[in-house]
């Protein structure tokens, strides 16, 4: 006797739901957004110096970015050498704007650190009175920001 075998399923035809798709999607969408980090940086172009002992910058919301101007000729025809020019706030400052800046921002529990980024021609002697501005005014900490060496 031949063994019969018979189908009891049938295959569904029709169309594929795309809800519960489009709903992972989603979701997976979602939790790589909240997940990745977002680093804030000014709009200011800067060339910090190259350092081999790189390891980033901290985020932080406190930026200081140092630029020189490049010589400027005045309408006497004389020429006058580049100058650094600070911005704190995408806004240019000087050190006593910059001290009340710091000053007006609100006490938090967090530890406050603000981060120096300065173009590789900037003289180290404004490097160090933007630090020096910075501790007299409530900032714990200064991290100068460097680029990798590429190797």
């Amino acid at each position: 006797m031949p063994l019969v075998l018979t189908r009891r399923l049938q295959p569904m035809h029709g169309l594929i739901d795309l809800v519960p798709v489009v709903t992972v999607v989603l979701l997976l969408l979602l939790f790589f957004l909240l997940s990745s980090s977002f680093v804030l940086q000014p709009g200011i172009k800067v060339e910090p110096p190259k350092s081999a002992m790189w390891e980033g910058t901290p985020s932080s919301r406190l930026i200081v970015a140092v630029t020189m101007l490049p010589p400027q000729v005045d309408t006497n025809g004389l020429t006058s050498g580049p100058r650094p020019v600070m911005y704190f706030n995408d806004q240019i400052v000087t050190l006593d704007s910059l001290g009340r800046q710091l000053d007006a921002l609100p006490i938090g529990r967090e530890e406050r650190s603000l981060i120096l980024k300065a173009d590789k021609d900037v003289p180290l002697n404004v490097v160090t009175d933007v630090m020096n501005t910075a501790f007299a005014h409530r900032i714990r900490s200064v991290h100068v920001a460097t680029t990798p060496i590429n190797p």
